[in-house]
């Protein structure tokens, strides 16, 4: 009688378990595990933001070699794939929606070029594809699917109004922007910058805009002069924050100078001398912060795989921060719901939603996502001294300036 109940018992159970095996779906199974995990990449590789942003893919590649050479995601390689947009948004579209077509499509998509993502904002939404795209206004907000890999430009600049005001020691100042005619150029100029400037005792006094394509500023910079502005603040990278040096340099204008993420190593060879002083803000630590475990990480496979020094833009740390936050997602979305999970937009952008406190290889970058505010809130104020891009500061927490319809 017992060996008929144990029996009995045995086939109940085993037939309870075939059930549970059939109700789950076969995608979640250890069976369908993927051969590779593909983070896409959209950029300007060949434009004009090329000196720039054109060392993307070689980072991204470097910090998918390092994940892959410890393991990859769960013991499956990260491969990237990478399309260059040359700079026009229609050639972004569609290399966008040849990605999106792809079966399975990449989990993740990382894009670096503002205008570009502000005309797919709605097209991440309604495909329900999230992506760490560049950190313009128009880009994270209204929140959907899009995920700021740095703090938002708005934001870079409250932190140095916040590090400006610090250092006037309650007197006040005057300010100008002298920005570029674009999304990015454009997207500090909103009006919650304007506000935390004058609550910080900082007068603007002129905003000058100028063309990417333009080869000199001396008119908008001559114009600023006339305003008696003390700094001028710029959203622009490479030649950007050179040509507005070189202006104030070749008229004696004595004016401190300031930029967001985009002031680097390119600005400074462009500049020369005159870069010396520039107040830089960037979310990560810099390559001369050797004392860094991240960034010791960064230069020995730079190092490893001949990566030139021109190669150390303010996107490479970005870049490699984008490759730890997929492995991170996806390492949290296949532990919770399985393999089926990760090419599923909607539980990604859940995931993403709760990155908290994440350090990027220990101490190059910290991260923490909210629902409203899906971008990184710390970052650090560096200053060009003889030559070099020093830190000033440890990692501050910024200003919240986003717009107030979206807080």
């Amino acid at each position: 009688m017992k060996k008929i109940i144990v029996s009995l018992c045995t086939l109940f159970i085993s037939f309870i378990f075939s059930l549970t095996i059939i109700g789950v779906p076969a995608s979640v199974l250890a069976a369908d595990k993927p051969e590779k995990l593909h983070l896409a990449m959209i950029t300007d590789m060949t434009g004009p933001y090329a000196a720039t942003l054109a060392p993307t893919y070689a980072a991204l590649v470097d910090a998918a070699q390092y994940v892959n050479e410890r393991g990859g995601i769960r013991g499956v390689p990260i491969e990237i794939i990478a399309r260059d947009m040359k700079g026009k948004v229609d050639i972004g579209i569609a290399q966008y929606m040849q990605l999106k077509d792809m079966k399975p499509r990449p989990p993740m998509i990382y894009g670096m070029f503002s205008p570009l993502g502000a005309a797919l904002r709605k097209r991440f939404v309604e495909d329900k594809y999230p992506v760490l795209w560049s950190s313009s206004t128009a880009v994270i907000y209204p929140q959907g699917y899009a995920f700021g890999p740095f703090p938002t430009y708005a934001d870079q600049c409250g932190l140095f109004i916040d590090w400006l005001a610090k250092t006037l020691k309650g007197k006040r100042a005057r300010l100008a922007f002298c920005t570029w005619d674009t999304t990015f150029g454009k997207a500090v100029l909103g009006q919650e910058v304007m506000d935390y400037a004058k609550s910080k005792g900082i007068d603007v006094v002129a905003t000058e805009l100028s063309g990417v394509r333009d080869v000199a500023v001396t008119n908008q910079v001559m114009r600023i002069r006339a305003k008696k502005a003390d700094w001028i603040y710029t959203n622009t990278l490479a030649h950007g924050p050179a040509l507005i040096a070189k202006a104030a340099n070749e008229m004696g204008y004595k004016v401190g100078l300031a930029c967001g993420m985009g002031f680097d190593n390119v600005c400074i060879k462009l500049a020369g001398g005159a870069a010396e002083g520039f107040i830089a803000v960037h979310g990560a630590a810099h390559f001369n912060e050797t004392d860094s475990k991240g960034v010791q990480i960064i230069l020995n496979m730079m190092k490893k795989n001949n990566r030139p020094e021109a190669y150390k833009t303010s996107t490479y740390p970005i870049s490699w921060a984008a490759v730890i936050i997929f492995k991170e997602i996806m390492e949290r979305v296949i532990d919770k719901y399985g393999w089926g999970k990760v090419y599923d937009g909607p539980t990604i952008k859940k995931e993403l939603q709760g990155l908290k406190d994440f350090a990027v290889l220990e101490d190059l970058w910290h991260f923490s996502y909210e629902p409203k505010r899906p971008t990184p809130i710390t970052g650090k104020v560096f200053q060009v001294k003889n030559g070099k891009i020093v830190p000033l500061t440890g990692f501050l927490t910024m200003p919240d300036l986003r717009p107030a319809a979206y807080r």
